[in-house]
């Protein structure tokens, strides 16, 4: 793994009842060697509405000594040497890891940035 990435957790607090709001933490859960991938070569259509629509999905892998993700995690690429553009890039994670002797952690992500 090439590049490397950022994965930072909010975490919602209780209420303030002065305030009404309630402060968002944000903490980081890992920093570290990171691939964006996509895990399937072949793009699935589907059909929405009158339109058919080409679906990939995309993946982060990290190392498996990374600590565990959860869905709504956000992976922030924080460099890539072969495509430059790719830093800054947020994506979220959708899905939790399972499985066993992998040779690396894999979880499903979407893009996060307003970016397509």
């Amino acid at each position: 793994m090439r590049d490397t990435c950022k994965v930072t957790r909010a975490t919602v607090g209780t209420l303030n009842e002065a305030t009404g709001k309630r402060p968002t933490t944000v903490s980081t859960v890992y920093t570290g060697k990171g691939r964006l991938k996509h895990p399937r070569v072949i793009a699935k259509d589907a059909e929405a509405g009158s339109q058919l629509l080409a679906m990939s999905s995309l993946e982060i892998q990290v190392p498996v000594s990374a600590a565990g993700f959860e869905a709504g995690d956000v992976v922030e690429m924080t460099s890539c040497p072969d495509r430059p553009a790719q830093v800054g890039r947020r994506f979220r994670v959708v899905a939790p890891f399972d499985g066993t002797q992998t040779t690396s952690l894999r979880y499903r992500v979407e893009v996060d940035d307003g970016r397509k």
